[in-house]
């Protein structure tokens, strides 16, 4: 009689060999792909991958989602893809980002507009008009234009803007120094931290601090 551990034994490594094939199988990578813009327009519409860009580009969209991509910089970029992180090392022009939860980082942007929720942008250097037109919307950057916070819980971090207009509720505003502000909403915060400061506000429960009223 074959004893009863060993039938067990067996059973258990059958069992085994059917699982663990599964349990190896890793999760896929995002592949890598490289595209030569050529001096002009290129649109990236690869899902789930890893995509880089090179050579002059002019206008650039990006419609896949779930993709990182890098670039060298751009005469304009609009982002449609969701859950999409650009990095340009160049200036990206005008930038439009109208996909929920996408980032770009750039050194420098002409106007910007965040159009969906949870889309930020991160631009170190000067950035024109400045729209942020959806929740949870972020913008951190050094020098702006006229900026627009049309929308609920969005955040604009700056050195510097030339004027500020803020049309909801519950958005947030730090900007080191900023001539002309109107807040129009209920729960906002803006805090300025030099300068002189030309305030408007209407509305319930705002909290504005500024250096110095003009």
């Amino acid at each position: 009689m074959t004893p009863s551990t060993t039938v067990l034994s067996r059973v258990a490594l059958a069992a085994a060999a059917l699982v663990c094939p599964a349990a190896l199988v890793a999760a896929p990578a995002h592949a890598e792909v490289v595209i030569d813009c050529a001096g002009g327009a290129v649109t990236v519409d690869q899902s789930v991958e890893t995509v880089t860009l090179t050579g002059t580009c002019t206008d650039v969209v990006v419609s896949g989602s779930n993709t990182v991509v890098t670039m060298p910089g751009a005469t304009s970029l609009s982002v449609t893809g969701a859950n999409t992180d650009v990095t340009s090392s160049g200036p990206v022009g005008d930038l439009e980002v109208s996909a929920g939860n996408s980032s770009v980082t750039a050194p420098a942007a002409g106007t910007v507009t965040l159009g969906e929720g949870n889309d930020s942008a991160r631009i170190a250097g000067t950035v024109g008009r400045v729209r942020l037109l959806a929740g949870n919307t972020r913008l951190v950057a050094g020098r702006t234009g006229a900026v627009l916070v049309r929308t609920s819980n969005a955040t604009l971090r700056a050195d510097r803007a030339s004027k500020v207009v803020v049309r909801g509720a519950n958005n947030t505003v730090r900007v080191g120094r900023l001539p002309t502000l109107k807040v129009v909403g209920a729960n906002n915060r803006v805090t300025v931290a030099k300068g002189r400061t030309a305030v408007t506000v209407r509305g319930a429960n705002n909290v504005v601090r500024v250096h110095r009223k003009a």
